[in-house]
């Protein structure tokens, strides 16, 4: 789904944030997001399809907030909100699945295992803009990431992994009477995606005698916090991967940080030579670590079981079709793949 508009010219005149970390996010001024009442007359017309209750874990890295949204005005500081819905994700999801897409009739229960949700208008690195431009105006996502299971007789059948990375055209905020771009409909309609799709793949399931049992359901889920990363003392060196960054095995330590322009640069000394490097994953100066971004070293933190990157932005700029650095904006890692966005 992509609506296109076309970016403000006074976007540029937004001031640039502070430099130093920002700070927790649960002090963030608050945003409500709220699922919209669509029709499901055409969600499982079989009788017997779909499911006759839902019930939502909720296993993401941040089950405080669902995203981040940068607020650049046309006059004054941007500044960031948190995403948040009404009431804990997982019981927002679950009560909005059960009232919409459930089915008295269907043989079956699901489990759905939210591992990620996270809406975001942060930018595109300046790499990404320069293969397309056009992503100059793609500033809106939202990634959902869960797992369905099929439940009956107290036995949980896999049905499918949902994972989808929406993205959609960032329209003016004084042009809309809501300035957060439809979120709460675009992700509704994610959810109607999502109960549909693993309706229509259980009866296919459903023939297959594979089946888990619910703790190893929970104990795969919960494994990928358990990365040696999140111990207090994390190891000094660059991390040339997300892997060696996810496991704590810095492989280069041979290296040099330079500030140049107030930014932090990475220099690999190698044979006797010492050059820039902007395409590893991050370093680690033995207590605060720091990811790669355009180029850039920027500082990440960690909040509970997630970690955040205040990067910069790449902001197109219509007159000399570049990008603009000058906002920054608060990113999330996923620590599944090391996207961040």
């Amino acid at each position: 789904m992509r609506h296109r508009t076309l970016l403000t010219p006074l976007l540029f005149l937004a001031l640039p944030a502070a430099a130093q970390s920002p700070p927790p996010l649960s002090t963030l001024h608050a945003v409500t997001i709220r699922l919209r009442n669509i029709s499901n007359a055409s969600i499982n017309p079989a009788p017997f399809a779909g499911f006759n209750h839902f019930e939502v874990i909720d296993e993401r890295a941040d089950t405080g907030r669902i995203g981040i949204h940068t607020c650049i005005p046309d006059f004054g500081r941007n500044y960031d909100r948190q995403l948040i819905f009404d009431r804990p994700a997982g019981s927002q999801i679950e009560d909005f699945l059960n009232r919409h897409y459930t089915r008295p009739q269907a043989r079956y229960a699901a489990l759905v295992i939210l591992r990620t949700l996270w809406l975001s208008d942060a930018n595109y690195n300046r790499a990404e803009y320069l293969r397309d431009p056009e992503h100059g105006h793609e500033r809106t996502h939202i990634r959902l990431k869960a797992e369905i299971y099929a439940i009956r007789d107290g036995r949980y059948i896999p049905v499918l992994r949902y994972d989808t990375l929406q993205t959609i055209m960032k329209k003016r905020i004084l042009e809309e009477r809501s300035p957060y771009y439809e979120w709460g409909l675009n992700l509704t309609l994610l959810l109607n995606d999502l109960a549909d799709s693993a309706s229509r793949l259980t009866s296919a399931k459903e023939e297959s005698s594979r089946w888990v049992a619910l703790q190893d359901i929970q104990r795969f889920n919960a494994s990928r916090f358990n990365a040696p990363i999140g111990d207090d003392l994390p190891a000094r060196g660059v991390y040339v991967t997300f892997e060696e960054f996810r496991n704590n095995t810095p492989s280069i330590q041979n290296f040099e940080i330079k500030l140049e322009n107030h930014e932090r640069l990475l220099y690999i000394r190698e044979s006797g030579n010492t050059f820039y490097s902007h395409e590893v994953w991050g370093y680690c100066d033995g207590k605060d670590i720091y990811v790669m971004r355009d180029g850039i070293l920027c500082p990440a933190w960690k909040e509970g079981k997630a970690f955040y990157v205040p990067a910069a932005m790449a902001t197109a700029n219509s007159r000399t079709e570049t990008s603009d650095y000058k906002q920054r904006s608060i990113y999330f890692i996923d620590m599944d793949t090391g996207d961040i966005y």
